[in-house]
């Protein structure tokens, strides 16, 4: 190598060893900007004061852009760092980013939709009805009509929970953005133990930095599916999430104790399942889903994607 190429390559790699440290540095800043936004979420949404919907979704998609512009600086961070080759510019150097960024993002709209229509119509229904109760109930001394109210009310009431648990199903960020993808699974399987009786516990054998935003979306919707298939499919009394690493890959495991599945029927069923969607997660991490299983032995749903994420 000649004076003037070995010089070449000092320069380059100085700059490299420079640009990573400048990366890390501004990836720790927009961090702490996105964790500062959620908080300020949280404590907005405590007040519920006049105009705090508008704050609220302000706030949500600062820190939702403070995350993709750290999921471009972590992109460009591998780039320099595995020899340079596609640029980041390129049109194509997202395109994974880019699918999960754009389903969570119509997810949120859903959310937002049912909020504003079916949640805020269900929650004005409950209001007039227990106030149409109260007035019957002063005029008319009617026990045929009230109990016929009552069981409406309830019904609604209980429509009203239903659709409340789908907005915060469609659209976890929030948690995931303040407290990481292992707080969020714990505060995850705390509600869905409280809401179907299913006992949860979950064992975390991996040190693990926090991920990239949209890979730790994107793993939080494999393993919400996979006990959505519990409640729903298993008859199932308890479920187990341990988390781990193995030759290069952190692994999450979802096994339950219930009725188990014919594997073999399982392609036929699989977009009754979800699996369909779980794969397709799954291959846009670089993962792999492999599901196990016999009649009578529960199942195991088992995601592995490489680690660290590249």
């Amino acid at each position: 190598m000649t004076g003037d190429t070995q010089e070449f390559e000092q320069t380059i790699e100085g700059f490299v060893q420079k640009a990573v440290r400048v990366l890390d540095q501004a990836n720790r800043d927009i961090s702490q900007l996105a964790k500062q936004a959620y908080r300020s979420y949280d404590v907005i949404l405590d007040q519920s004061d006049h105009g705090a919907d508008r704050r609220l979704e302000h706030l949500v998609q600062i820190a939702r852009q403070f995350e993709k512009l750290a999921e471009r600086n972590a992109a460009l961070k591998r780039y320099l760092t595995n020899g340079m080759g596609t640029p980041p510019d390129d049109e194509d150097a997202w395109p994974r980013i880019r699918i999960i960024q754009s389903q969570e993002e119509e997810r949120s709209r859903l959310a937002r939709e049912l909020e504003e229509r079916v949640g805020q119509l269900l929650a004005n229904a409950v209001f007039e009805l227990a106030s149409c109760r109260y007035l019957l109930d002063a005029e008319s001394k009617n026990p045929a009509v009230d109990d016929g109210l009552a069981a409406l009310q309830a019904e609604l009431e209980q429509g009203l929970t239903d659709v409340r648990q789908l907005i915060a199903d469609l659209d976890p960020p929030s948690v995931l953005g303040n407290f990481g993808l292992m707080a969020g699974l714990r505060r995850y399987l705390e509600r869905y133990e409280t809401l179907t009786g299913i006992q949860t516990t979950i064992e975390v054998r991996a040190i693990t930095e926090r991920l990239p935003a949209t890979v730790e979306v994107a793993i939080f919707r494999i393993i919400q599916e996979a006990l959505e298939n519990v409640r729903r499919h298993a008859n199932a009394s308890c479920v187990d999430v341990s988390v781990y690493e193995e030759d290069g890959h952190l692994v999450f495991s979802v096994t339950d104790d219930g009725i188990g599945l014919q594997l073999e029927c399982v392609g036929s069923r699989g977009r009754s399942l979800g699996l369909a969607s779980m794969r397709d997660r799954a291959e846009l991490l670089q993962g792999q889903l492999r599901i196990r299983s016999d009649p009578g032995q529960g199942t195991q749903v088992i995601l592995s994607v490489p680690y660290p994420i590249m």
